[in-house]
């Protein structure tokens, strides 16, 4: 496979918070990424925030601030950022969001968050006790605002016996993370899933650390992944 990976967030480019993960799973490799608010102004990006009844994404601008965005708007953008690395001749791309954007294309090979984060959790949950009260492995649900709480509830309830989901942003301050992994670890759950791409190695290790239990952060999964897929077949570098 090529060693260019393109990597396109719902934010602005570049991503320095989370790229030091991908840079780990695939070293010497060519790592372009694009933004679907590259081009926007702060009015504009203004205009892209949910109203009521919209689906919320979170996510990161160039400055290190956060913002809300409405999901309708951000999928077009999101494709058109797929298809400038299409015409740019790249063939293998990875979406910087857990979000679910099912109407994406792209020609070559895409990893989507959304898709690996559930069977890497299947994976791990098979072994893992059930939990205080649960009839299945109870699994507590990270997420970045207060309006993906009861989302994330409905997304990973079939994969799990009880869901306790609770907001932290990784844009926001690392208190607020320990605050979450408490109640987390109040609620009895097994296992925590960090369900939004912001968050980090270093989060993971606080989030684990507090919650007393594994804890799955999914740029660690993507890129894990993508080790596999893309450096994984290469012949091992001569010892000479």
């Amino acid at each position: 496979m090529s060693s260019t990976v393109g990597f396109v967030t719902i934010g602005q480019s570049p991503r320095t918070d989370m790229m030091e993960e991908f840079e780990r799973a695939l070293p010497g490799g060519r790592l372009l990424q694009r933004g679907a608010l590259d081009e926007l102004d702060a009015a504009e990006i203004a205009s892209l925030a949910p109203a009521e009844r919209d689906g919320v994404l979170v996510s990161r601008l160039r400055s290190g601030r956060s913002v809300r965005l409405a999901h309708r708007h951000i999928e077009p953008r999101v494709q058109a950022c797929f298809e400038q690395f299409a015409h740019d001749g790249v063939d293998v791309a990875v979406l910087l969001c857990t979000g679910d954007f099912p109407g994406l294309r792209f020609p070559g090979v895409l990893l989507r968050p959304h898709r690996v984060l559930p069977h890497v959790v299947a994976a791990l949950a098979e072994g893992l006790p059930a939990g205080a009260g649960a009839s299945g492995v109870r699994v507590g649900v990270m997420v970045p605002d207060e309006a993906q709480v009861a989302p994330a509830e409905v997304r990973w309830g079939p994969r799990a016996g009880a869901v306790t989901a609770v907001a932290a942003s990784p844009y926001g301050e690392p208190g607020t993370l320990e605050e979450a992994a408490r109640a987390l670890r109040r609620a009895g759950v097994v296992l925590v899933v960090m369900d939004c791409i912001g968050y980090t190695r270093a989060m993971q290790q606080i989030v684990a650390g507090t919650a007393g239990v594994p804890a799955v952060f999914a740029t660690g999964a993507v890129a894990l992944i993508l080790h596999e897929l893309v450096r994984g077949g290469a012949p091992a570098p001569s010892s000479r």
